[in-house]
């Protein structure tokens, strides 16, 4: 199921699913025979091993599976987590990292969204009662051991064999702790159906379309995902979220169009270039804090034509540049200091070289010296008293 749901995603070109099969075949095999051959260890001295033959034989295909065949977590993706960041699923535009091709694979690279997979995968072809369980941000292998006790195992740990009780993984190692109505409503801490297992696997599939900008088939199979579960509040939660994000994608993906246009534009050298250059400044903050993308095209667009016509005049030597001047705005400080700041990276109407006496009292307000600190402080002032000024993208330049 895991390989299917792979199969046309970004990083799943030379997917060949038969291949893998194979593999997961002789991998299976390979940790048979090392199983049996040091079966003695366990016979001599359960209690090294729980008294528990399960665990042996899952210590001994993790044992596999990480000294003998290499297979390691992400390192990519693993550092930014060892730094407190929070799990994500931001480089599922590469199917490899979330799919067990990647692991089967290349460098056997992998995360927690398929190395569980694919010790569930050998499990099972050597007859091991496992399961894929879920927590919050994370899946992990239950083992049912006899007379209806369990253990879990982390295969995501790869310097010792790890088995988390359900309780360290309902606190989410602190970080990531789940409430109890979340446990019910995701159905977390429990071993997981077939249907509720391929529901898991078409939803990473989702998010590799969506991060691969195909977002009609993303949310095709968010849908289908969804229809693998009972519908709860948590389930239904998680769903319109996914929607959403599918929804509003197409605009993100213009507002960072635009912002890259912007950021490449091409500025002569000349006596107006520094002015441009705070105008591609003073668009991306402008554009910061601002959903209105129609908004966010006029300023652009704006730029790019008074842009283009100050080429033609470079070009053509046109003497009417020799006339301009940068417009500077003095102000004094409560300190005493005298500041001068260009006009053209303040907020209207400073951007026109008027300084309304309110900026002057909220300028009393402040202790700093530093002039970005101070141009920053007037750009928030401006928002928070004109409530509307998304809406004025056509005030800011200051021509």
């Amino acid at each position: 199921m895991n390989l299917l749901c792979a199969e046309g995603l970004p990083g799943a070109e030379n997917l060949n699913v038969q291949d893998c099969l194979k593999n997961l075949d002789d991998w299976a095999a390979q940790v048979k025979e090392e199983t049996q051959r040091h079966e003695y260890h366990f016979n001599e001295h359960p209690e090294q091993f729980r008294n528990s033959l399960g665990y042996f034989r899952m210590m001994m295909l993790d044992e596999v599976l990480v000294q003998d065949l290499g297979i390691q977590y992400n390192p990519q993706l693993a550092l930014p987590q060892m730094d407190g960041k929070r799990p994500t699923l931001a480089d599922a535009a590469d199917s490899k990292n979330i799919f067990i091709h990647g692991l089967l694979e290349g460098n056997h690279l992998g995360t927690c969204a398929s190395m569980p997979v694919l010790v569930v995968a050998i499990g099972r072809r050597l007859g091991y009662p496992v399961n894929l369980a879920g927590a919050k941000l994370h899946l992990y292998v239950r083992y049912e051991d006899y007379n209806g006790k369990h253990f879990n195992i982390e295969p995501t740990v790869t310097d010792v064999f790890l088995t988390p009780t359900d309780e360290d993984y309902k606190n989410g190692n602190g970080r990531f702790p789940a409430t109890d109505e979340e446990i019910k409503g995701y159905s977390w801490l429990r071993p997981l159906s077939n249907r509720e297992v391929l529901s898991d696997f078409l939803n990473s599939r989702a998010i590799c379309l969506g991060d691969a900008k195909r977002y009609d088939e993303a949310k095709q199979t968010f849908l289908l995902s969804a229809s693998f579960w009972k519908e709860t509040p948590e389930r239904k939660k998680s769903l319109d979220y996914y929607l959403q994000i599918v929804k509003d994608a197409p605009s993100g993906d213009r507002w960072e169009a635009i912002w890259d246009e912007v950021e490449k534009l091409d500025v002569p050298q000349g006596t107006r270039s520094a002015y441009f250059d705070n105008r591609k400044v003073q668009i991306h903050f402008f554009m910061n804090d601002n959903s209105d993308i129609s908004a966010i095209q006029k300023a652009a667009d704006d730029l790019k034509s008074e842009l283009a016509e100050y080429r033609k005049q470079v070009e053509n030597n046109d003497p009417a540049l020799l006339q301009y001047r940068q417009h500077i705005l003095a102000i004094n400080l409560k300190t005493g200091k005298n500041i001068r700041l260009p006009a053209e990276v303040l907020p209207p109407p400073m951007n026109r070289n008027m300084i309304l006496p309110e900026y002057i009292d909220h300028l009393g307000t402040l202790n700093s010296e530093d002039n970005d600190t101070i141009i920053e402080s007037f750009w928030n002032y401006y928002k928070q008293t004109n409530p509307d000024w998304m809406e004025q993208a056509s005030l800011l330049p200051s021509w």
